[in-house]
């Protein structure tokens, strides 16, 4: 849907810069040469005419509305979604488990993802190839981040996460099943195990491939 509008704006824009090609080349009505600084202050009039159509489509194109509403939709599940999973804190880890009373990493994040309408693959390795990839830069709430771990080998996907807290600096705070403590807390990077192998970071919430 929001491909959709893009598109139809996109359209919107171009129609003007056609507008704005026709201006230019018309500056000058009359079979006699004008001042250059009659043409320059005609150039001037239409660019600044083309500025306000551009301000005018940003600011009451009803597509431009939807897709803020969508945004403020997503930040509003998401915060629900990192409210419940907050809720399992302290639950045990189990290789295979998919909750409620036990979770592995995959489990877990399934488990969640599923109270909210999202069907994701069982495996970590399996989800990483669901979603959009994100920039580690980029990330935001509801993302999820995807290790290596002892198991996998080093380059294979073997744990997933998801971020509950993106800070101005960068760093972030995401919720896992780990295999020591079970769900838990993990501030990334960490300088340590996770930085050292992360593999990747994808988006589900937003994102035309989940």
């Amino acid at each position: 849907m929001k491909t959709y509008y893009k598109s139809i704006i996109t359209s919107v824009f171009a129609a003007v810069l056609g507008i704005s090609s026709m201006a230019a080349e018309q500056t000058n009505p009359t079979p006699y040469p004008l001042p250059a600084s009659h043409a320059i202050s005609t150039i001037d009039v239409a660019n600044g005419l083309i500025e306000r159509a551009y301000e005018s489509v940003r600011e009451n194109s009803p597509f431009a509305q939807f897709e803020e509403e969508d945004s403020s939709d997503d930040m509003q599940l998401i915060g629900e979604m990192t409210d419940y999973a907050a809720k399992y804190l302290g639950t045990r880890y189990r290789l295979g488990a998919s909750g409620p009373k036990a979770f592995d990493c995959s489990g877990f994040i399934g488990y969640v993802f599923k109270k909210f309408g999202f069907n994701l693959s069982r495996t970590s390795r399996a989800q990483y190839t669901q979603g959009e990839k994100v920039n580690k830069s980029d990330l935001q709430p509801g993302d999820l981040l995807f290790f290596s771990s002892r198991s996998s080998g080093r380059g294979k996907v073997g744990h997933v996460a998801m971020v509950v807290d993106v800070k101005d600096d960068g760093s972030c705070t995401f919720i896992h099943a780990s295999t020591k403590h079970g769900v838990t807390y993990q501030k990334f990077p960490d300088n340590g195990y996770y930085s050292r192998h992360f593999i990747g970071a994808k988006r589900i919430i937003g994102s035309t491939k989940a």
